[in-house]
């Protein structure tokens, strides 16, 4: 194909391609004329564009995000050092947050531990989480859930224990 030809052919496709479905054929007979051969690349095109959807349009982290909140969550029933998690209880930007028991049967403690989110594990995150934990390390105030313990999840990842 030409630079020339392909210029029309990119000329009539961005004509037609937001138009509603049967305006769009009417306009592309027009468009086209009697060349067959440029309204069968044109429709190729716009059928290309409507297998592919809208995942152009749809931020991919966003994708990502839904398609890992829909697996079973790893993290239910993972033992970090002597406390097992049982529920999940929040999760925000970059941390998710369950519910935990001591585990380790020297007494009882519920606690709250806090852990990167899955998909979310890249060096800015990981050091951003890491300050956090130590922020929190050195703060004491009423209102402030203590830190309890900190470590890493077998993968790697770091994770913090707080008052529940």
């Amino acid at each position: 194909m030409t630079p020339e030809r392909w210029r029309l052919v990119k000329e009539v496709f961005q004509r037609v391609c937001d138009l509603p479905r049967l305006e769009r054929a009417a306009r592309l007979a027009a468009a086209c004329g009697g060349d067959l051969e440029l309204r069968r690349e044109v429709e190729s095109l716009l059928q290309a564009g409507e297998e592919a959807g809208g995942f152009i349009e749809d931020p991919v982290l966003e994708r990502r995000a839904g398609v890992i909140a829909s697996l079973p969550d790893p993290a239910i029933g993972m033992r970090l050092g002597p406390y097992r998690i049982s529920a999940a209880i929040g999760h925000g930007g970059m941390g998710a947050v369950y519910r935990a028991e001591r585990a380790d049967g020297h007494f009882q403690q519920q606690a709250a531990v806090k852990i990167v989110r899955r998909g979310m594990e890249n060096e800015f995150i990981l050091r951003r989480f890491r300050h956090e934990r130590q922020i929190l390390a050195s703060l004491d105030h009423p209102n402030i859930a203590r830190l309890l313990d900190g470590g890493a999840t077998p993968g790697g990842t770091p994770y913090f224990v707080m008052e529940y």
